[in-house]
């Protein structure tokens, strides 16, 4: 019987085992209090698990209220140190440093340190015993035996469900009271308060203040704010320099300006407004030689401090131009006078020159209808530059250059140099004399035609244009750009040729029949590759098949014509000899 009892008890020990396994396991997350013994029951688990995280969560909340009461300290400390001290950026910059140094180590003081040294389960226990001395130290030896258990395992066993019955009903989250937290919390939110009420009520003089905290470039709040008109300047030496700069809010009648030459003490300069905008102060210094720095001051207000450096431009040491014609033109290359730059259309002009300093961008200005054309700096001196310019056919008035230096600066007062565009004349047909503009032909008879073509460089084709008239709508006119196109064998291109052109085969071109006619142009191009070719016709002229009887008619009319243009030569002759002798005679007779 006593075999039964103990065999049961045992039983029933190992079934409340497995048991408390299984709930401690699914019911808590073991991370959030290191080390737990696993035999130990689960509502013990349980309450040292919550007192822990109760003490995590003070430590956090502590240190949220220490960075919000030092954020404010801080702003209000440094708020007031920069409206009487006006803090340079630098040290502005510095003391935003050492604020978040501050505010990083109570960061790691109050959030990742009590993160990383969570309680263990014994410090839990020795933190519940000190709220309840009730407890003795039966809840740190149950912690402690469930670890590494001595002795009996049932008397062990017996403590750990006696604790667990004990633990069980109470709250050990109150041995963590949210009390000692009270003054911090009061304090704090008092600061926030306080910074909350000085940022409204100093608006928005406040709001600039914030502004510097941040580092932002932005003047101290005062009655008059001093916004820059002129500020960091570079100027030629012996330049005048205007310097401005604008009163915001209270307007004073006058100012002062600090004027620093540079190795010299500052000197004040009396500065009054403009008078179309009282609320612009300026200043005038002639001949500027040196460098110098200067602060405007307006009523209580003080600008920054800009300065005014000397720049030296680069400027044109050496500059040459090369016309580069092209290549059907055959003129070699030809250097041209830095004057008026007479150049061939298409033609290709090259830039060479020395600048007193070394380059970092040429741009090359067109004035006309062209675009600017930049140019890198490239090699080892590049004080020295080189560019080609294409030549239009027009739109190309003059150029000029503008060197930019290391320091961005750019020439000025550059040289423009004009330009001249020679256009290539378009090829000059002359027909021969004593061919008419209109002639009739028999069937026997062969057209021929006689000129001469000239270029001022070289002609390249000849053509033949011809069109056969008599089949034309009404009111439609002779067109080139329709007529039947014959080439007119050149045996060599030149400037200036001659054509004694018999038309063979018409009938295989056209209706070589008596009453058609037939308009006729000669079509010369010139052998411009570049900007043509060069293209001209002559006027147009008419030859038309007749009969042999018409042909007939019409040069016994041309005869008929030339009789009477001899006889009408004749009888004047005549008179013009007896006017001469009576002249003669009337001379004697005197």
């Amino acid at each position: 019987m006593v075999v039964t009892t103990d065999l049961a008890i045992e039983m029933n020990k190992l079934l409340q085992k497995l048991a408390r396994k299984s709930q401690r396991y699914l019911a808590v997350r073991r991370s959030e209090l290191r080390r737990m013994p696993e035999e130990l029951p689960l509502p013990i688990v349980q309450s040292l698990t919550v007192l822990a995280r109760r003490v995590l969560h003070i430590f956090w909340v502590e240190g949220l209220l220490w960075l919000l009461a030092t954020l404010c300290s801080l702003l209000i400390l440094q708020g007031l140190l920069d409206w009487f001290f006006d803090l340079s950026r630098l040290l502005r910059g510095c003391l935003v440093v050492i604020d978040l140094m501050i505010l990083s180590l109570i960061g790691l003081r109050f959030g990742v340190r009590p993160w990383q040294q969570r309680l263990t389960p014994e410090e839990t226990a020795l933190c519940a015993e000190r709220h309840w001395p009730d407890l003795q130290t039966g809840l740190i030896s149950a912690v402690q035996l469930a670890g590494k258990p001595n002795g009996s395992q049932v008397l062990v066993n017996a403590l750990l469900d006696d604790v667990a019955e004990g633990i069980a009903k109470l709250d050990l989250r109150l041995a963590a009271p949210w009390q000692r937290l009270m003054k911090l919390m009061v304090g704090s939110l008092l600061l926030a308060g306080v910074s909350v009420g000085l940022i409204a009520a100093l608006a928005p003089q406040s709001w600039i203040l914030l502004q510097r905290m941040a580092l932002v470039k932005v003047p101290l709040p005062t009655q008059t704010v001093v916004a820059a008109g002129t500020q960091n300047l570079g100027i030629d030496v012996g330049e005048t320099l205007e310097l401005s700069a604008k009163a915001i809010g209270v307007i004073p009648r006058s100012g002062r300006v600090e004027i620093t030459y540079e190795g010299r003490s500052p000197v004040m300069v009396a500065v009054s407004p403009k008078a179309t905008s009282p609320e612009v102060f300026s200043l005038e210094i002639a001949n500027v030689q040196q460098v110098l720095s200067y602060r405007f001051y307006l009523n209580d207000g003080k600008g920054e401090v800009w300065k005014v450096v000397l720049q030296h431009p680069p400027v044109l040491r050496e500059i040459k131009f090369e016309a580069i014609s092209p290549a059907y033109s055959e003129i070699p290359v030809t250097e041209l006078k830095a004057g008026r730059l007479s150049l061939l259309a298409g033609s290709t002009l090259k830039i060479t020159g020395k600048a007193s300093q070394p380059l970092k961008e040429l741009r090359i200005v067109f004035s006309g209808k062209q675009h600017a054309l930049e140019i890198k700096a490239e090699g080892d001196d590049r004080s020295r530059f080189s560019a080609e310019v294409a030549i239009p056919a027009a739109g190309l008035d003059g150029l000029w250059l503008e060197l930019k230096n290391d320091q961005e600066i750019v020439s000025k007062n550059n040289t423009i140099y004009a330009i001249e565009i020679l256009p290539d004349q378009v090829p000059e047909i002359k027909i021969a004399e004593g061919q008419p503009e209109k002639l009739s032909y028999v069937a026997q008879q062969i057209p021929r035609l006689r000129f001469e073509v000239r270029d001022d460089f070289k002609v390249s084709q000849v053509i033949f244009c011809v069109q056969q008239t008599n089949v034309l709508d009404q009111g439609e006119k002779p067109d080139p750009a329709k007529a039947l196109q014959i080439p007119i064998p050149v045996k060599l291109s030149a400037a200036g040729l001659t054509f004694d052109f018999e038309w063979q085969e018409r009938a295989k071109h056209v209706a070589w029949k008596e009453g058609n006619t037939f308009t006729y142009w000669i079509k010369a191009l010139d052998n411009n590759e570049v900007t043509g070719p060069g293209i001209t016709y002559t006027a147009p002229r008419e030859w038309s098949f007749v009969s042999l009887e018409t042909k007939r008619q019409e040069l016994a009319e041309q005869l008929r014509k030339q009789a009477e243009a001899i006889k009408a030569l004749s009888e004047a002759q005549e008179i013009l000899r007896n006017q001469t002798s009576d002249i003669i005679q009337q001379d004697y007779s005197k």
